[in-house]
């Protein structure tokens, strides 16, 4: 009933305003903006709805949630009348989400509200330019397949497809692509829409360009973009196992080398607690010729099965960690066959997820410099020994130097370490797991590296302006692009007043 109620209010206020605008002209104009404004907002959540993230960890009650349209200038009108009282102080400030898996806060705002872009998933290929043009709540797993019958593929995006194409752009994710800077170096227009209402359509040469790409949503709603693509191709899998202490070296010979042919790659390090860190193995996938732009196969999403029974039994067990490496290292190989880039990417992250009342996996990255891989695997053994982190998986991508994102990660070729770890859904696995991200942040800033920000907030402030040296200049530039405040998330609360 209350909800009908609600209904009938808004039909009966839009109503008078258009009855009003016909008799009055521009008399009045500003007061029925408000008006004509206040019906077309979403309702309020009801009281104490929470919203959460991929951590599980977040539990956010929030004023609403509104959502986004498929058509781009849709969205900007259906959204431009919150901001406009958001701007006005008369509602509080909006979190842009996508599909929320960042880790502490940062698609999310306490007491505010939080935009699910979602619906904005519209995608246009341009085959001869090379180029897609996409909507900022489109998901990988939309977006994979779509290349995939036209013969392309992403050229830059995560190892799974669970994302949405905002997000990437927001975290200015990476993948596991050889010799490639992170996703934004892909993007060749962004259509955003600003804390003041505008459509704005930006380019390399303009600075909103830089800050939306890895600004976490605090700059506007990316609304479109224009990504490059790539020819897909049929890939031959390859592999080495080596101490750790070698791998950059290893690295530099197989994938790095003037001319060669790699296309991806990715490293793994051991999760055997025997022998924690001490051994690597490299793969690397090199394309077959004939097949470039071929339109190939796409297999139907794995749901896991063994895979996903050694991985989850590796969670809770020293020899279940001990087994896991053993058949990465000697049956994984052995087992890898020829397969499409795209068949690569279109992996969803759920299939491993945890599925345990009483633990969560968090994720943790580092960036650290190619000769300063071993001294960091060193140091981080032994902070996660000390603290008894329970490490499930870490991967190495090959990051290359980033010129476009403001909050640059990548400020020279680096490794990126992907670290996965079960944690306790409690307060001593909260406890536990900052003094282990503390130690792992000191460990890639001792060694001239950087952390990555889409995941728990537990960096001190102190650590975060030394990884991140132009952080204050970015919060200086948001507040001049948004002096009213109209986009804010948790990690902005975290740190932008700290």
């Amino acid at each position: 009933m209350a909800r009908r109620g609600s209904t009938r209010r808004r039909v009966l206020a839009t109503g008078a305003a258009a009855l009003g605008a016909a008799t009055l002209g521009g008399m009045g104009g500003a007061w029925l903006q408000r008006l004509s404004d206040a019906a077309r907002l979403p309702l309020p959540a009801p009281p104490r709805t929470l919203l959460d993230d991929a951590s599980g960890l977040n539990p956010t009650p929030v004023r609403g949630v509104a959502f986004a349209e498929a058509n781009p200038d849709a969205a900007a009108a259906r959204l431009a009348p919150l901001l406009r009282r958001i701007a006005a102080g008369q509602e509080p400030a909006l979190a842009v989400s996508g599909a929320r898996h960042s880790m502490g806060g940062q698609s999310l705002m306490r007491d505010g509200w939080v935009l699910d872009a979602l619906p904005l998933n519209g995608l246009a290929i341009d085959a001869e330019a090379r180029v897609m043009r996409v909507g900022g709540g489109a998901l990988w797993r939309e977006i994979v397949p779509a290349l995939n019958a036209a013969g392309f593929s992403p050229a830059v995006m995560q190892s799974n497809n669970d994302f949405s194409i905002g997000g990437t752009l927001s975290v200015n994710a990476h993948g596991w692509h050889a010799n490639s800077p992170p996703a934004a170096s892909t993007v060749r227009r962004l259509r955003l829409l600003t804390a003041d209402g505008a459509v704005v359509e930006c380019g390399p040469d303009d600075e909103l360009f830089g800050l939306a790409l890895g600004g976490y949503g605090l700059f506007g709603v990316i609304l479109e973009a224009e990504i490059a693509i790539l020819p897909n191709a049929m890939y031959v899998p390859d592999f080495a196992v080596m101490p750790t202490k070698d791998y950059a070296a290893a690295f530099a010979e197989r994938v790095a080398a003037s001319g060669s042919p790699v296309e991806m790659a990715y490293g793994r390090l051991s999760v055997d607690p025997g022998g924690l860190f001490e051994e690597a193995v490299l793969g690397w996938y090199v394309p077959v010729p004939e097949t470039r732009g071929a339109v190939l196969p796409l297999p139907t999403l794995d749901h896991g099965g063994m895979q996903r029974l050694v991985f989850r039994n590796a969670a809770g067990s020293d020899t279940g960690k001990a087994l896991r490496w053993w058949l990465e290292r000697e049956a994984g190989p052995w087992l890898a066959e020829r397969t499409s880039r795209n068949s690569l990417l279109n992996e969803p992250a759920a299939v491993f997820a945890n599925r345990e009342a009483g633990s969560t996996d968090i994720l943790h990255e580092y960036f650290v410099p190619r000769a300063r891989l071993w001294d960091f695997a060193q140091a981080a053994r032994a902070v996660i020994r000390r603290d008894e982190g329970n490490l499930l998986n870490v991967t190495v991508r090959d990051v290359r130097r980033d010129d476009r994102s403001a909050l640059a990660y990548a400020r020279e070729d680096v490794f990126g370490l992907v670290m996965l770890f079960v944690q306790e859904r409690s307060a001593a696995g909260e406890e536990r797991m900052q003094r282990i991200t503390r130690g792992l942040i000191d460990a890639a800033l001792d060694t001239g590296g950087t952390y990555y920000l889409p995941y728990r907030l537990h960096a001190t402030a102190e650590q975060l302006r030394r990884a991140y040296p132009t952080w204050d200049k970015v919060v200086a530039a948001q507040r001049r692009h948004d002096p009213s405040g109209v986009f804010r998330n948790g990690l902005y609360q975290r740190y932008a007043v700290a």
